[in-house]
């Protein structure tokens, strides 16, 4: 079903088809969605199609490998630039949210931490949409960092982004930053701590941090699934009052939960 909605969806965006086939794509399309399939326009066809390659990659995934460690280690190339077309449309939800925080778009013109950057998706993106801001991103993944130098050499945006290799729990103090993002689902409890801790010291005053989990959706299945997710990202966290507590136990203040389908941002600024 899910590869028919994508196929439906490339199809609307010009892409060609025996007649036949296509009739049975677009009838599976109404089956599978009803009137909402009328309802999308053309911005959001693409970040979806990014989203639904995205599944197919993660339970490919697990179908391959269900019996690997409790942690983050994929080196398939493809499965890396498949996380980074997804990961950079976390960004621009950023800039919706920004859009009606003053504080948070002023934080758009300082320097942005970009914590497990993978191939850079994020990075790039907030390169390609923010020109005063400049970013730091990092990682400790060397297949990815290696498809990131790749990814940046190929952009026009690189000159404003310091790639390096980097544990977030080696942050050096700053003050530095005016926005961080966090992706919580990487990492157990105890370098998550750290991690908040080393952000909160080298953030200014004032600076904003968002760290994201993934959605626990109210379908038991689903917030099964969500879980597993989490685990076999190496993650601990799964629920957005930890990471409240976290935050505020910290000095962030204004704490915001904001739920996505895929995934929940827990934001809070630095007081």
């Amino acid at each position: 079903m899910l590869a028919v909605i994508g196929a439906a969806l490339k199809l609307r965006s010009g892409a060609g088809a025996n007649v036949a086939i296509h009739e049975h794509i677009r009838e599976g399309l109404r089956l599978a969605l009803g009137d909402a399939a009328g309802d999308l326009d053309d911005t959001q066809i693409a970040p979806l199609l990014v989203e639904i390659e995205m599944a197919f990659v993660e339970s490919g995934e697990l179908f391959r490998e269900p019996d690997r460690t409790a942690q983050w280690k994929i080196e398939d190339r493809n499965h890396l630039q498949a996380m980074g077309r997804s990961s950079s449309n976390a960004f621009d939800r950023i800039l919706g949210l920004a859009s009606t925080r003053p504080s948070l778009q002023a934080a758009l013109d300082g320097v942005f931490l970009d914590v497990g950057t993978g191939v850079g998706g994020i990075a790039l993106r907030a390169a390609q949409t923010c020109p005063d801001l400049d970013i730091d991103a990092i990682d400790i993944w060397e297949p990815a960092l290696r498809l990131a130098a790749e990814n940046l050499a190929a952009s026009a945006h690189a000159g404003r982004i310091r790639l390096r290799r980097l544990d977030v729990t080696a942050l050096d103090p700053g003050p530095r930053y005016t926005l961080a993002w966090l992706p919580t689902m990487f990492m157990t409890l105890p370098v998550l701590e750290q991690a908040i801790d080393r952000i909160a010291a080298a953030s200014c005053s004032g600076g904003w941090v968002i760290a994201p989990l993934y959605t626990s959706p109210d379908d038991p299945f689903m917030a099964v699934m969500s879980s597993l997710r989490t685990l076999r990202s190496g993650g601990e966290v799964t629920q957005a009052a930890q990471l409240d507590a976290l935050l505020r136990a910290r000095g962030y203040v204004d704490i915001e939960v904001d739920v996505g389908p895929i995934a929940t941002f827990v934001m809070g600024r630095l007081a």
